[in-house]
Formats: C-alpha cells, sequence, structure tokens
C-alpha cells in the first residue's frame, strides 16, 4: 500500500515554484519559468498536474496536457482523419511542452518505483475524468519502459526518431573546434566564407523581431521534411522573451532567409524552429555553429538538435538519443481492437 499523497492542480501557477524546482532538480525544460512558458504557447491545450508528497516533501511529479491538434507524423490522408478524432477524443500526453523531452519526474530508488505506480495510477484516473483517446507518456528511456511498476494498462511502443544530443565537455567553442579534426575545422571556415561571399549576415535577438516572415521560413521546412506543421510555433515565437533564449537570424541585402530559435532552461539547450529560403548557400550550417556558439557563451551542459539530417550532426559530435518511446494507454473500443489484434498475433 503505498504511502504517498497525490494532489492535482490544473496550472503550474498554483504550485509554488520552489516546490516544483525541487522535484525537478535542474532538469532541462521542466523549471516551473518553462511550464509557465509553455502553458502560454500551448494555451489551447488545458494542463494536469500530479505531485507525490511523502508526508509534507514533493517528491516527484508529471504534467499532462489534454491535446486536439498534435502534429502526428503520418501521411496526409491518416493526419487529416485523426485530426477529425482528437477534436472529439484528444490526446493527453505526458510531455514537457515544446521540448520532446517526458514531464515524467521521478526520484531515484528507493522510492521510483512506489512514486511511479502512484502516478501512473492517478494519471489513469485523469484520463478517463477527460474522455481522452489515449494517454501517452511519450519521450521515455527504453530503460524506464522496462520498469516493473508501470500499473496494468500501459503497452510499450516506440513511436518517432530519436534526437540528438552532445554534452558541452570543452571550456569553448574554439576549444571544441580544436579537438574535432581538421576536416571539420575547414568544414567551419568553408560555411564562414561561403555565407559571407553570398552576403549573407547572421543577427541575434532576445525577441523575434518580424513573426510572419519567419512562420513562411520555417513552413518551408515543414513541407521539405512533409512533416505537419507545429500549431504551436506563432505563441512560441511572439512569447520568445518570456524564457531564456536567442533568436537566430540569416539576412541577405536586409531579407530575412534564414531563422532558428535557441531555447535554454536549467543548463540545457535545445534548437528549434529552424527556417530557411529555398536557396541559402551554408546557411543552415550557419545556424547550426551559431547555436554551439550559443551553448558555450551560456555556459550550458547539454545541447540538442532534434531529429533528422544523422549524418551531419554525427559529423558536428551529437549522439543519437533513446527517447522516442512512450507508454500508452487506449480508451473503450480503441482499447479492445488493440487487445484484438494482439491475440491474433
Amino acid at each position: 500500500m503505498s504511502t504517498l499523497e497525490i494532489t492535482k492542480y490544473k496550472s503550474i501557477a498554483e504550485i509554488e515554484p520552489e516546490t516544483w524546482d525541487q522535484i525537478a532538480q535542474g532538469r532541462g525544460f521542466q523549471s516551473h519559468q518553462w511550464y509557465t512558458f509553455g502553458e502560454r504557447v500551448m494555451k489551447d491545450c488545458p494542463p494536469t498536474y500530479l505531485i507525490a508528497w511523502e508526508g509534507k516533501t514533493p517528491i516527484a511529479a508529471v504534467a499532462l496536457f489534454r491535446v486536439k491538434n498534435e502534429p502526428l507524423p503520418l501521411p496526409k490522408v491518416a493526419r487529416e482523419f485523426m485530426a477529425s478524432v482528437l477534436k472529439h477524443k484528444p490526446l493527453l500526453v505526458c510531455r514537457s511542452p515544446m521540448a520532446d523531452t517526458s514531464a515524467l519526474l521521478l526520484p531515484g530508488e528507493p522510492k521510483r518505483d512506489e512514486a511511479l505506480t502512484a502516478l501512473a495510477t492517478a494519471a489513469q484516473e485523469e484520463f478517463k475524468k477527460q474522455r481522452c483517446s489515449f494517454l501517452i507518456f511519450d519521450y521515455l528511456l527504453t530503460e524506464q519502459l522496462r520498469y516493473k511498476s508501470w500499473p496494468p494498462g500501459y503497452e510499450p511502443i516506440t513511436i518517432s526518431e530519436p534526437g540528438t544530443y552532445m554534452p558541452i565537455v570543452w571550456d569553448s567553442f574554439e576549444a571544441y573546434l580544436e579537438a574535432g579534426n581538421k576536416k571539420d575545422r575547414q568544414h567551419y571556415k568553408r560555411t564562414l566564407k561561403e555565407t559571407s561571399d553570398n552576403g549573407i549576415e547572421l543577427q541575434r535577438h532576445r525577441t523575434v523581431p518580424d513573426v510572419d516572415a519567419a512562420l513562411k521560413l520555417i513552413h518551408n521546412v515543414s513541407i521539405w521534411h512533409g512533416s505537419a506543421p507545429n500549431p504551436w510555433t506563432r505563441n512560441l515565437l511572439e512569447n520568445f522573451s518570456l524564457i531564456d533564449g536567442t533568436w537566430l537570424e540569416l539576412r541577405k541585402d536586409g531579407k530575412l532567409v534564414g531563422c532558428g530559435a535557441v531555447l535554454r532552461d536549467n543548463k540545457f539547450q535545445l534548437t528549434s524552429s529552424l527556417g530557411l529560403e529555398d536557396d541559402v548557400p551554408g546557411g543552415y550550417f550557419l545556424l547550426l555553429y551559431a547555436a554551439l556558439q550559443e551553448a558555450f557563451e551560456h555556459k550550458v551542459r547539454l545541447v540538442r538538435f532534434g531529429s533528422g539530417a544523422y549524418d551531419v550532426k554525427r559529423r558536428l559530435g551529437f549522439h543519437l538519443e533513446d527517447t522516442n518511446h512512450a507508454m500508452i494507454t487506449m480508451a473503450g473500443i480503441l482499447s479492445r481492437a488493440a487487445k484484438r489484434v494482439a491475440t491474433k498475433d
């Protein structure tokens, strides 16, 4: 029998920053400030926070968001069908907003298993109350899928391409370049020369000067990758000044031709919302190098660069993340259908 007490909150504003940050313990994109920003950006996704208390001590938590417009990685026809389903039966996802990171915040042993069982059970109860189609704990490590303390009703799946990450172990950007091979240093110099010769200028901002122009370039990249546009990008750009971040821009003759958002929280950094015109020689690499420079200037511990372009990122020193897994619960008829398929197999 669990000795933990679970309390529920409908906004991060209802939780004392000290309480939440005690649970987050310096983990990237998990701070009270980050969730305050996330609620503003994903304002159409009502949140639910569950905290596990041991007496008066908060030891674990989950953040759940009710999502009707998830940009699913599906072909267009399937995506449109699922969009119509989710309008009536949304997803309930355990995920840090805009960060592609799990919002399952557990302590270490010996309390980990008790906290997971209590929180995952409470999340299932919330899932039923909110009449959602799927309850998803995504961006989990393989190790987390194997925890024996998941309550009945959860099934493990692998759902997306892995992201990429690199711990920052060098004292400066120059030291990072020096630690690489000669080809890598030459590539950096060629990128600077190529962009300079083509009149491309790099700028850094604390806010986004032209949101509409940026959104057009970001949409270009979505089309190239065949992915659904992120429905919260405009809100992210409009609220950019609320968090620690750097907005990168590439301009040619004063016109915006490339952009990217560098976001930081608890000494972790994430690059997102990359946008480019069709022909910007060296522009993609210039944005990547600029994002890395930002990490060193702000003394970041770890940099994440998302999925895709793996050969390029591997050459820059990035590794594949092991977080493209999830635990899911399905509602009603969906669950019964899944069980019939599993039985036939």
